[in-house]
């Protein structure tokens, strides 16, 4: 709800600013669906086997076979994602849309959060807050998948965040956030540190009441750390009927984080080159790319030659009016201090994203780096907080108008797809083919294994032939004497035939060496 200022308590405009809140939200919300819809519904538009293994996590834990703290496999990441996807397991049974509706509901909060800051913070109206808003709502396909992405954590950063903004006044509940967060996903990090930054220099940090809220704030993160690695004893770390000490390699956030880091200017400053040429075109969509390049199965594609120019705009507008018009940038008013939050939190992830590459920015790496999106957005929320002149203003905002119809152009191409005639789904032909068969049992690569396994619920288990994450499956087919027939994308070196075009069932072969995931 709106909180009008002392002075407009009695005001006509504030039930109409409430309601423009509110239908602006509902709008919002709208948008974030139709951006999401055919990834959340649609099983073949984006699901790969690090999200089926999220999905089995959940049905394990869903069914009482296993206590998945972490990602199976490894010791680190929190599986925040499966104990979310659980209940719905549990009440609609195992699905892809069960496994990816809680990430979208992630994704509606933090379009509120936003919209909050920009409202009840930074003074803006909700219908020109919600310009820096749709940034977020609306990005380009590439980027809108990986918002629902369930591979652990990729949209969770943003909600730590903005939750450990909101809450910056309550120590401990930003602590049990910082803590949750980072054990998630190490990139929670970078809104604190932001949240310190502004608060330096706003000459709050080193108060007397800032001292004690942020001491409070790390004790708290540290009691999370602490009952988290208690319970880590009794965690099922690779699967059902197994403990952490049947993974290969243990390690935890701080050294996953710690050996990442590459300090070395000459790799920075190529790292930083790469981020404005190659990185954020493929981020904010506007370089050149079939949708297909980011693992969704559809026939758009995304941004273009001219787009370029847009993302230049797009930065540059905001940037220059706020070079222009704030001579002071450092000493942060009440208004623009959410806006500047969310710039510092986009710049320590660009550092860190440059710092754990060393200077190697790769198109496939782009979840490494999301937060430069808020970002964006809040660099457009400070200078539309700025001290207006409305005419530039307003002739400023025809930016943003051209940029979200270009963000939306390969959304509705792909809806239209999805609604027409949507593609085949290889896996669920696979299934098909071996369910008719009779095969309950097979092995395969890490790619095809594992999805194959979740999406026939378990009934047909396929062992992964490279990255083994989950042993009781190994268990399985040793039991059955380990010859069992192997799906592959090359053709068969004895005797078999093919399912689908480059899709192969081969007759059992020799054992293959198998290593694990990390």
């Amino acid at each position: 709800m709106i909180k009008p200022r002392m002075s407009e308590a009695a005001s006509p405009e504030v039930p109409r600013a409430r309601r423009e809140y509110w239908l602006v939200l509902l709008g919002l919300f709208a948008v974030v669906v139709f951006r999401a819809g055919v990834f959340v519904f649609w099983e073949r538009a984006q699901f790969d086997a690090d999200q089926a293994i999220t999905g089995l996590m959940a049905k394990h834990l869903a069914e009482g076979r296993a206590f998945p703290l972490f990602y199976y496999g490894q010791s680190y990441m929190l599986a925040v994602e499966a104990w979310l996807a659980a209940p719905l397991f549990a009440i609609a049974g195992a699905s892809v849309t069960a496994l990816k509706l809680p990430l979208l509901i992630i994704n509606l909060v933090i379009v509120w959060l936003l919209l909050r800051g920009f409202v009840f913070d930074g003074g803006l109206r909700p219908a020109l807050a919600a310009v820096p808003v749709l940034v977020f709502a609306l990005p380009a396909p590439g980027t809108a998948a990986r918002f629902v992405e369930a591979m652990g954590g990729n949209v969770e950063p943003f909600l730590y965040a903005l939750l450990m903004w909101t809450l910056r006044r309550r120590p401990g509940w930003c602590g049990l956030v910082l803590g949750i967060g980072f054990l998630q996903r190490e990139f929670s990090l970078y809104g604190f540190l932001a949240l310190l930054t502004i608060e330096a220099l706003r000459g709050e940090l080193f108060a007397r009441d800032g001292l004690r809220r942020r001491l409070m704030t790390f004790r708290a993160a540290a009691e999370v750390w602490l009952v988290v690695y208690f319970l880590r004893q009794f965690s099922s770390a690779a699967g059902p009927g197994t403990t952490i000490d049947d993974l290969y390699v243990a390690r935890d956030n701080i050294t996953e984080l710690t050996s990442r880091m590459c300090l070395d200017p000459a790799t920075a400053l190529a790292g930083f080159r790469s981020i404005i040429s190659t990185h954020w075109p493929i981020l904010f969509g506007t370089a050149s790319h079939p949708v297909s390049d980011f693992g969704i199965n559809a026939g758009a594609t995304q941004g273009g030659v001219a787009a370029s120019v847009l993302l230049v705009l797009m930065i540059g507008v905001p940037l220059l009016g706020l070079l222009l018009r704030l001579r002071r940038p450092l000493r942060l008013g009440a208004a623009s201090a959410f806006s500047a939050f969310l710039v510092a939190t986009a710049v320590f992830s660009i550092l860190g994203y440059v710092v754990g590459r060393c200077g190697v920015i790769e198109m496939h790496y782009t979840r490494y780096e999301l937060l430069s999106v808020v970002g964006l957005a809040g660099l457009w929320g400070w200078f539309l907080t700025a001290p207006p002149g409305s005419k530039p203003r307003t002739l400023s905002l025809a930016v943003p108008a051209v940029w979200f119809t270009l963000m939306a152009v390969p959304h509705v191409q792909m809806w239209t797809e999805y609604l027409r005639r949507p593609p085949l789904d290889v896996r669920r032909l696979i299934i098909a083919h071996l369910d008719a068969r009779g095969i309950t049992r097979a092995a395969s690569d890490y790619w095809i294994a594992y999805p194959t396994t979740f999406l026939s619920q378990e009934r047909i288990i396929v062992r992964s032939e490279d990255f083994v994450r989950i042993q009781e499956y190994e268990r399985l087919i040793d039991a059955g004497g380990g010859r069992v027939p192997r799906i592959s994308r090359t053709p068969c070196e004895t005797s078999g035939h093919q399912i689908v075009p480059r899709v192969y069932l081969c007759e059992p072969a020799p054992e293959r060496p198998r290593t694990g995931g990390d």
